[in-house]
């Protein structure tokens, strides 16, 4: 088995981040990833599938994300680099299955976040009439130019700024509980539990982003307990802030308007505030997926860095800004595909791929795990509890969810990969061919 010593290459000292991250910048990089995209603009396309049961598949994908996020944060703390799953697969599995993880772990963030960007202009264009594809594009640039100045910053805009947005919503669900109707929850599920089973998968994507946690950490201080901790506290803050909101919305508006509706929250808090309520809730979304924007691109451009500094890449990606500490050239480069999925995606294309291959990128860490354990490896500083049970339940959840992406997430996500095989072989060749030359 492979170590973090004996996988460094020969040659010139790879480049290094800077931990400036602490704990709540952590949590704050997590819970902004996550609360962002999921809660503003998937609450409503969950109600559409499963009707009142969306607070059901809320509930699965919870515990789907629970059961990976153990064994994730145990590889995190074993494993404190930039480019998180991709380097726990490195590591252990070796170079070629580190280039496979590494490759659908970016493409899935990439396509993932035409949703959160489509989001923002949706919220945005209900508050100012502004072009909602434009407004996108807008934010991924301001985004960019906040990362080139470096993590530090872009960790305390985050903590402000999900302050602000974790406060609008819990107001949100208190003003909101005294107007939620019982009736509006019967029938409980009118798709049955295929539309649970449906919903489950973009719920799962909601909770999306503690994984963004590992992929800087290379960036966080204290990793062995900084690290697992802003994982699990992630997901808890984001469930108990989920669970509130979407009984809120799902109790206040009928699930088939807040199905249909592209600015679902703004509506349900026209119901019981008002115009002015809608106003403040929309632009709570606005702060809330400009974090989810910004946490995304801090977490794609760290794992073509990573990938790059590895050799998987070209090099220039693994370019780091002496005064800022930031991976500049994957910074761009990131920026500029997640600009080009706002312009082309939509909602369907995004959450469809981009949850397929969000599911498929943890499967190769939990067989790393696996490895790890049965190999008798030196035990980390966290340890994820009952890996005999929850390993296995943990397969089978991903395997569950996969099955749900339905064909157009297989078709795109197969698509993925292709490309990623064809770039890695030509890689592999033209390393070949200069081996030979010389």
């Amino acid at each position: 088995m492979a170590t973090p010593a004996t996988c460094k290459q020969a040659g010139p000292p790879r480049a290094q981040l800077r931990r400036a991250l602490g704990l709540r910048g952590a949590v704050a990089l997590g819970v902004g990833g996550t609360i962002g995209g999921g809660i503003f603009v998937l609450v409503g396309h969950t109600a559409a599938l499963a009707g009142p049961a969306a607070l059901l598949a809320f509930g699965l994908a919870f515990i789907a994300s629970l059961l990976i996020a153990l064994p994730y944060a145990e590889l995190a703390c074993r494993y404190p680099e930039a480019g998180g799953g991709y380097v726990f697969v490195r590591e252990v599995l070796g170079r070629g299955w580190g280039f496979l993880m590494g490759w659908v772990f970016w493409g899935a963030y990439i396509f993932v976040s035409g949703y959160v960007t489509l989001g923002f202009g949706g919220y945005l264009a209900s508050l100012t009439g502004l072009p909602a594809t434009w407004s996108a594009v807008g934010l991924v640039l301001v985004c960019a130019a906040v990362n080139l100045a470096g993590v530090k910053l872009s960790g305390q805009l985050q903590v402000l700024v999900i302050g602000l947005a974790l406060a609008g919503l819990l107001g949100f669900a208190v003003l909101g509980m005294p107007s939620v109707d019982a009736d509006r929850f019967t029938p409980l599920m009118p798709n049955g539990f295929a539309g649970i089973l449906s919903a489950a998968l973009i719920a799962f994507l909601a909770f999306g982003g503690f994984d963004m946690v590992a992929a800087a950490g290379e960036e966080i201080e204290k990793p062995e307990r900084n690290l697992p901790l802003a994982i699990l506290l992630t997901l808890g803050i984001v469930l108990v802030v989920y669970l509130l909101v979407a009984c809120a919305a799902l109790g206040t508006l009928d699930w088939r308007e807040l199905g249909a509706s592209a600015a679902p929250l703004a509506d349900a808090a026209q119901a019981f505030l008002g115009p002015v309520g809608a106003r403040v809730v929309a632009m709570v979304a606005v702060l809330t997926t400009a974090a989810t924007a910004n946490a995304v691109l801090v977490a794609t451009s760290r794992i073509s860095f990573a990938m790059a500094r590895d050799g998987l890449l070209p090099a220039a990606l693994a370019r780091v800004g002496p005064a800022s500490g930031a991976p500049w050239v994957a910074v761009l480069v990131s920026a500029a595909m997640l600009a080009l999925v706002a312009l082309v995606g939509t909602l369907h294309i995004s959450t469809a791929i981009g949850g397929f291959l969000y599911v498929l990128h943890f499967i190769p860490p939990l067989l790393v795990l696996l490895k790890l354990r049965r190999g008798g490896s030196p035990r980390p500083a966290f340890q994820m509890p009952w890996p005999k049970v929850l390993l296995p339940l943990a397969f089978v959840m991903a395997l569950v969810l996969l099955v749900s992406s339905g064909a157009a997430g297989l078709a795109g996500g197969a698509a993925w990969l292709a490309l990623g095989l064809l770039m890695g072989g030509a890689r592999l060749a033209s390393r070949r061919a200069g081996r030979q030359a010389l």
